[in-house]
Order: C-alpha cells, then structure tokens, then sequence
C-alpha cells in the first residue's frame, strides 16, 4: 500500500507546505496531494498551481489533487494545465476529480449545483480524448470544442491516471467507467464505506477492466498515547467534522445522532492515537478495503502546529515503517 500526505493548506505561509512536502520525500511518502475549496479562510483553491510549486521543489514523489471540481472548469483547460504539471515534474501527475458538494462554492462560479453530475461525465470524457487524441472535436451538452489538440502532450503515456471522488452509485459506477480508481473522501466510517467499495468493485469487473484501485483519504493525528491524542484533537476534529462534512445531506455519510463525542466521531473514521493503535487501524482499513492507497491529513483547523507537526513526524518515524514491513 502507498502513503500519501495532504500537506498543511491556508494556515500558514506556504512556503511552509513546501517545506512539508520536500521532508514527505526524504521520509518516503508515495505522494502529495492538494484539494480545491473556495469561499473558504482556510483551504486553497487552484491545485493544479500549488502543484506546480511542489514539483519544483521534489524530485520523484508523484503529485495529485484531492480533489478538482472538474464541473467548475472548462476541460481544455484542465488538460493544457494538467499537462503542463506532468511536463513540469516529469511525469508524476495523478489527476483527482470530483464533481463538489457545496453550494456556496458553485454559486461562486455562477453555475447550478444540480448540473453537477453532467459537467463531470462530459468535462472527464472530453480530457480523456484530449488528452489522448489530436484535432479534438466535441459538441456537447455543457462544451463545446472544435479541432483541439493539447500541447504539450503529457509525458505519461497513454496519459495521467484520473481518479474519481464519488459516493452516490451513479457516480461510483462513473468512476469504474472511466477513472483509474475511486479516491475515498475523508468523512465516511467505514460501515458506510464497505457497500460502495463493493459497488465499485462489480462496476469495475462489469466494465471488463478487473478490479478496481481504491484509494482512501483519512485524517490522522498520532501522539505518545491514545488519550493524548484526544485531548489535543478531540474538539478541533468535532468543529471541522461539523463545518466540512455534516452541513450538507450527504447520500452515504450520516452524522453520528446526539451529541457528538471524538470517541463515536473517530470510531471507524479518523485514525487517532498512539503509534501502535494506528498502524492497527490502517491495517484494519487496509484489509477491509483491498487499499492501494492511503492518503493522510495530519492539519487541522484548531489544533497547534506543533502538535500537528508532532504527529506527522510521529507518523513518519514509528507508523510508516511499521506499514511497510507489514507488506504489500
């Protein structure tokens, strides 16, 4: 299984996130990845130029976004921009879509958030063909493209993979269409996770292309001992879960009913505690899901940058190569 980090984003200056990210390296991480949010004090949009700055700044580590509201863009220009990334850092862009969940971010753009799943099938069909063929004609729904040809080309062949955020079973079986696997969002347990894992895995075999690559986002916060880490992250973890995740219907994830602890918020969901109970979790998640790839949080709003910084060098010396002499 692969290890990535999502790095610090909007809390500080981000020369502090490339910092981050050249130290990922040297400690062994697979990727980085940065997601996309707007009308937001704290995350960044534009990950696709944030991209840009790490690959100048690592040398090998492959770089992802977690993930682009392809509905918000229009696909050449995803494509020109993606190729430039993967030019830029020699072939190591995974492209991260998803389809958004928040209103206020689309009307931002001024587009409606029912039209959602239709720009996302037709946008990733259309960079599909553009990243792949030449003279790209496509009259569409929502794009309209005559005689495109991408340039530069990407230096992965046949193209980057695409991975597909998505939940709901039209956009799971979207994803075993045409993505090169499923990237897991941070808000599910995983009761709620284990049917769509299921879902993706038929869809997949259904397309004729085998078992599908799952990919699971998590946050993670590692301290000397369980109860450590509760008391440092418990209300911070509670504030995020309740501004990010539960303010919006969500047709797979539902918000834990009552008062909401860290212990029923973690259970199942976020990987909290001392070195040991971790690797034991990620293991468990690992095992449940047939993982390939993890990718980890260790910022939150809330919690000091020390203790984060804390974490995430507690991670990198006592859990990572406990996950790597657990095997493949």
């Amino acid at each position: 299984m692969k290890i990535g980090l999502s790095p610090l984003q909007g809390q500080a200056r981000f020369e502090e996130t490339l910092r981050e990210c050249e130290r990922a390296e040297a400690a062994g991480f697979d990727s980085i990845w940065l997601g996309e949010h707007h009308n937001n004090p704290v995350l960044y949009p534009a990950p696709l130029i944030g991209l840009t700055a790490v690959a100048s700044r690592t040398h090998s580590i492959r770089l992802g976004t977690g993930v682009l509201l392809l509905p918000l863009y229009h696909p050449v220009m995803v494509a020109e921009e993606g190729a430039m990334v993967d030019m830029i850092s020699g072939g190591r862009l995974i492209l991260g879509i998803g389809a958004g969940y928040a209103p206020e971010e689309f009307a931002a753009f001024g587009y409606s958030l029912k039209e959602r799943g239709s720009r996302l099938e037709e946008g990733a069909s259309l960079l599909l063909r553009l990243w792949t063929e030449e003279n790209v004609t496509h009259h569409g729904k929502h794009y309209r493209v005559d005689n495109a040809t991408i340039a530069p080309r990407p230096v992965q062949r046949p193209r980057p993979p695409i991975w597909f955020g998505a939940w709901a079973e039209p956009a799971i079986r979207r994803a075993a269409r045409l993505g090169d696997a499923w990237f897991v969002g941070p808000s599910a347990n995983l009761t709620e996770l284990t049917p769509c894992a299921r879902l993706y895995q038929k869809a997949c075999g259904e397309t004729g292309r085998g078992e599908g690559e799952i990919a699971l986002f998590r946050y993670v916060f590692v301290a000397s001992s369980t109860q450590e880490a509760i008391s440092a992250a418990g209300g911070p973890f509670i504030q995020a879960f309740e501004s990010m995740y539960f303010r919006w219907p969500h047709p797979v994830v539902k918000r834990p009913v009552g008062k909401l602890t860290i212990e029923r918020l973690a259970e199942d969901r976020i990987i909290l505690g001392d070195p040991k109970t971790c690797v034991k979790e990620i293991t468990r998640f690992r095992k449940e899901l047939d993982l390939k790839h993890l990718v980890c949080r260790f910022s939150v709003p809330g919690i000091p940058r020390e203790a984060c910084a804390t974490s995430l060098d507690l991670f990198t010396r006592e859990v990572l190569p406990a996950l790597r002499e657990d095997g493949p």
